[in-house]
């Protein structure tokens, strides 16, 4: 049992858990604003997104996506694709019980 997930049983209150759909569709967006603006050369961040096992994994590859996107187009691209796939996180965001 993670750290934080104790923490919140240990108040009586339990962290919803993101549906399975949700974490599918948030992983799906972020891989392809990846391979759109990134194409093949982000490998290992790739596989981050791929293998990350809850949506608290991919809230926190927010980052480094953003980082790749601006390397390749811009901030102000980045910041555009980070903010739509931000809005797919809503009332599952890591903090914000």
């Amino acid at each position: 049992m993670r750290l934080r997930n104790s923490f919140w049983a240990l108040l009586g209150r339990s962290r919803e858990v993101a549906p399975h759909g949700l974490i599918e569709d948030v992983r799906h967006a972020m891989l392809a604003a990846l391979d759109l603006f990134c194409g093949s050369a982000y490998l290992d961040l790739d596989d981050r997104i791929s293998n990350a096992r809850d949506l608290d994994a991919l809230w926190y590859l927010r980052s480094p996506l953003m980082i790749a996107i601006a390397e390749n187009h811009g901030e102000a691209l980045a910041r555009d694709q980070m903010l739509e796939i931000t809005k797919m996180f809503a009332g599952f965001q890591p903090g914000a019980d």
